[in-house]
Formats: structure tokens, sequence, C-alpha cells
């Protein structure tokens, strides 16, 4: 299989062409400059950190220290690094050098392989001209079986030398069994997650977040917006649309994206929200969603509801029983991705690019294969055989 393609990629289009993970607009008056996004503990570990949190693909296409100047005036102090931040924060702390010690980075490593770690521990850390990173996490799990013994020392070890301070992962697939796991493992101190207002509805997701809650874990919600795999136009015909839906939620003086994530903020036992805000405009949005002090509307929240349950069918909650159960390895769950990226965040040209990494044996299979059992057993009774159907004919040249 071929090199897989660079979620720089992605974001890179999505900033471009102006589609947002979030809020472009804010209802009433222009955010005043004094506001300041409350903190929240980050588990056990003693230290507290905004509870929204800059994500790391925000400075594509914008002036990124301006954008960092905003977000600390406001109180944004925690900032994510990924493979494609760049330079951003390395310019910002060598202009403020006082800065450093007023930020909570959080950043990733790709392998559980502690050579690996290391050499990419020490990449990270070098290009952002940082001697420490808060919070490192092993991106992406989906069992933690791999949070072996050798991952554990290699962590105390780096904890040791002060290279970071806490140790944790990040799952975007089978979630709830990953946070159930981790709670019981005793070292891990933090956790990156897919959670928003969709996924509230599942008790097995809800149990697992208290359970890392009462263990001490801290835990960062990612994918807040709970993006599906359906057609736009397809969606603008339901009786409740996001057009209407917005107009509704004017009402309250917030938006459908604003509503998303004080949806996430209503579980306690989360720590952030970390949010791709790539302009002043979005981050001011999220801002004052963040310090909205008001109880959350019981209206707001029905509609909400009555949106995720009207268009259910037409998303992924990520548990990964599709791939498990199809004999012919089709890798659904990242062909619903595909599909997400490409119909929700208009990335079709790089969908059709990862979609041809998949080995020509078993994309030759995706068409015509019997989606039947796996259809069974998902729990949002997605016609998966459709939509594998409809990603065939959108992404085949």
């Amino acid at each position: 299989m071929e090199k897989k393609l660079d979620r720089r990629e992605f974001i890179a289009l999505i900033v471009g062409t102006g589609i947002a993970l979030t809020s472009s607009y804010s209802f009433g008056n222009q955010i005043r400059t004094d506001v300041v996004v409350p903190k929240r503990a980050f588990g056990n570990t003693g230290v507290k950190i905004s509870k929204l949190c800059l994500g790391g693909g925000s400075f594509t296409g914008t002036d990124s220290q301006v954008l960092l100047d905003e977000a600390l005036n406001y109180g944004v102090d925690c900032w994510e690094i990924v493979s494609f931040t760049g330079k951003a924060y390395s310019e910002y702390f060598k202009k403020h050098p006082e800065t450093r010690k007023k930020v909570f980075l959080s950043g990733k490593v790709y392998s559980t392989d502690p050579v690996v770690m290391q050499k990419q521990l020490d990449k990270v850390l070098k290009e952002n001209g940082t001697s420490t990173i808060d919070f490192l996490a092993v991106h992406v799990l989906d069992n933690i079986e791999v949070l072996n013994n050798d991952v554990r020392r290699w962590a105390e070890k780096v904890k040791k030398q002060k290279k970071i301070r806490f140790f944790g992962f990040c799952t975007h697939k089978n979630m709830a069994q990953c946070l159930n796991d981790a709670a019981e493992l005793g070292w891990i101190d933090g956790i990156q997650t897919a959670y928003n207002y969709r996924m509230q509805s599942i008790k097995s997701m809800e149990d697992a977040m208290q359970k890392c809650h009462e263990k001490g874990i801290g835990i960062f919600a990612v994918k807040s917006m709970g993006i599906t795999v359906q057609q736009k136009a397809k969606l603008q015909k339901f009786p409740l649309s996001e057009e209407k839906l917005n107009a509704m939620l004017a009402v309250h003086n917030i938006s459908f994206e604003q509503a998303k994530i004080e949806a996430i903020w209503q579980n306690p036992n989360l720590t952030s929200v970390c949010s791709l805000m790539p302009n002043s405009t979005i981050l001011q949005s999220n801002v004052s969603a963040a310090v909205d002090d008001r109880s959350f509307n019981a209206e707001v929240k029905k509609l909400l509801a009555d949106y995720a349950d009207s268009t259910g069918q037409y998303y992924c909650i990520r548990c990964g029983g599709c791939d498990t159960a199809n004999a012919d390895e089709i890798p659904i769950f990242e062909i619903m991705e595909m599909l997400m990226y490409s119909r929700g965040y208009g990335a079709r040209d790089l969908a059709v690019k990862k979609f041809e990494q998949i080995p020509i044996k078993i994309r030759s299979k995706i068409n015509s294969n019997d989606y039947s059992g796996v259809e069974k057993i998902c729990p949002q009774k997605i016609p998966i055989a459709q939509f594998m159907k409809e990603a065939y004919t959108e992404f085949s040249k």
C-alpha cells in the first residue's frame, strides 16, 4: 500500500475553501476583548487549562502570530501540536519567551516503539522551540493493548527527564472500550477522544468518560462537530435541516456550531474541546460559546437531540464493528471517513487519493460485496452497502 495521505492536505483544502469545522459567525454584538475562557482541571494532575483548546491545524493560510496573540488574550492557553503545525509555536516562543510557561502544550507521537517515540518526541521539541511537552499522546489507538510495559517505562523515563509532564493517547475508533481499559491501567494522565453532541446519548461512552474522570484522567474532545456521511443537498431536504435549525437557534442567540460545543461542555467529566480555529472570526465565535454562562437551554438541547435523531442513520459512531465483521477486509470505517471529508468538508480530490491507496485486490470487491451482515450489527443502522457503492462511484477514476 502507498504512503497514507497526510491529514495536513485535508486541513489545507478545508481552510483554503473557507469550510470551517466550527461556526464561522457569532450572534449578537462583537465579543468583548476582556473576556477570559474558563479553566477546568486536567484530571488529577493538579493543572487547570482552558476548556477550549486551539487545534494544531489552525495555522494553515493564516497569520499564526496574530492568531496566537488573540487566543492568549482570550485565555485560550491550551495549544495542540500536530505533525503539520509548522513553526507557529517556535516563532511565537522566540518572540515571547515568557509565554511558554503560561501555555499548556499538547503533542503527539505516532508509534508505540520506544525508540521511534524518542525520535519523534525529540523532533517535536526541536520544531516547536520548547524543552517540554505538557501532554504527549500516542496517536491514534483503537486498542490499548499496545500500551505495554515498555511504553510505560519510556513515558516514566521522559517524565523524569522533564521532556514531558503527562502522558496518554488519542482515540478515534472504539473509544468507549479504549477509555474503559485505560482507566484500569493506572498510569494514563490524559486522553484525546472523538466525542460530540451525537455521542451524548450513548451510555457506554458517557459511562467510560465518567470512569476515566473518577480515575483522575483528563479528557480532550476531538471530532466535535459530528459531521455525517450523507450529501449536504440531501440533508437540506430533511424536515429539520441545518438552515431551519439555525433559524430556530437564532431565537436563543446561538448558532448550530456554537450549540454543538456548548453541549459538549455540559459533560463535567470533560476537560477541554480541541477545535480547529483558523481565523479570528471562528476563534471569537468559539470563545463566545465558552464564556456563555447561561444554563444550557432545554429547547436548544432538544433541537440538537432531534437533529441527531433525524440524521443518525448517516453518522458513524466509530465503534469499529464493521471492520472486524467483514471477511473481505474492506476498510469500511476508513471509507466512511473519506465520504465524511468529501461531502462534509468539500475535500473530494484528496479523498480520491486516499481511496486509491486501498490495495486493488480489496478495492475491486467494494462495489459488489455483500454488506448485509455488517449492516445488521451497525448500531446506527447505516445503509452501509449504499454508501460503499456511492463511495466506489465517487472516488473511482
